[in-house]
This record gives C-alpha cells, structure tokens and sequence, in this order.
C-alpha cells in the first residue's frame, strides 16, 4: 500500500510539474539570466547590457525584483512593476507600468503584458499572449499562445484559456473557467 500511494505521489508532481513551460514553443530551452546579475550588467543605451554583448534586457530603475526572478534578452519592464519570487520572463516579455507579477509564474516569449496588470501567483502565460491594460490573471491559470486578454477583465484562479483563445474587454470569467483553443 506504502508503494502505491508513493508511485501515485510521484505521478501526481509529474503532472504538476511546470517543466513543459520552461521550453520555447520549438522545444529548446531559453537562456535566462538572473535578474540579481542583470541589474549589476552596465547600462547601455537605456539598457542592461550583458558583458559580452549577448543579451539587453530593459528594465526601468523603480522595478522591484524579489529572490530567483530569471529574464530572457529583449524583456522590457515598466515603471513601478513588480516581479515577484521564482518568475520566469522568457526573451522579449514586456510587463507594462504598475503591474504586478506575483510568485512561480511563466511568462513565455514575446508575451505583452500591460499597464496596471496583476498576475497572481502559479501561472502560465503562453507565447505572444497579450494581456491588456487592468487586467488580473487568477491564481494556477494556464493562458495559451496567442491569446487576447481584455482591459480589465479577469480570469478567474484555475481557468484553462486555450491556444489563440480572446476574453472581451471587462469580462470577468469565474474560477476554473475553460475556453478551448481556437481552431
């Protein structure tokens, strides 16, 4: 019985698991950089400038970073945002003024998130998603790739958005809400 429950375990933190996020839509895995180290590269240009000249990363001085935020080349970060613990900014994020992004998040590559944006803790944000102005992302939501979020809607904790998917403009979607992917 001890077995089953412990391979039963073991399954269940496989499914969890965040890894398949942590790759680039073609399967290769992003090179990210501590945001702690970023913050200590010259600026050049307006830009943080990694030693060698491979990535710029821009991120404006009121930024607040908390402990293993890690950044891909090309992410911008606005004015007063907050990037909280164990988020990950793939290449070319941008996160607009005011915004918030709370703990163990994924923002995958060339993903826009707006002004005034909350993105609550343990979610997904898939490829060229665009998150519009005030909105709030709940809690352990999966965004696909290419997805619209409306100014100031919200999509409630452990909603499932589906690939190429748009929430209206001040829609307000309730937990566990599930949009298939457009086809």
């Amino acid at each position: 019985m001890k077995r089953l429950i412990a391979g039963l375990c073991v399954v269940l933190l496989c499914a969890c698991s965040s890894a398949k996020y942590e790759k680039n839509p073609d399967g290769s895995k992003p090179v990210l950089y501590p945001a702690a180290e970023v913050l200590r590269w010259p600026v050049v240009d307006g830009a943080h400038q990694a030693p060698s000249g491979s990535a710029r990363i821009y991120i404006d001085p009121s930024v607040k970073f908390q402990p293993d935020v890690q950044l891909g080349d090309g992410v911008r970060i606005g004015a007063s945002s907050t990037i909280e613990e164990d988020t990950v900014l793939f290449p070319n994020v941008t996160v607009g003024r005011n915004t918030v992004v709370q703990g163990d998040n994924i923002v995958q590559g060339g993903a826009k998130i707006g002004n005034n944006v909350l993105m609550r803790g343990d979610s997904v944000i898939g490829p060229g998603t665009v998150i519009e102005d005030g909105a709030t992302i709940g809690k352990q939501s999966r965004i696909g790739k290419g997805v619209t979020v409306g100014a100031g809607s919200t999509v409630g904790p452990g909603s499932r958005i589906g690939d190429g998917a748009s929430v209206p403009k001040g829609k307000l979607l309730p937990p566990q809400t599930r949009i298939d992917a457009v086809k």
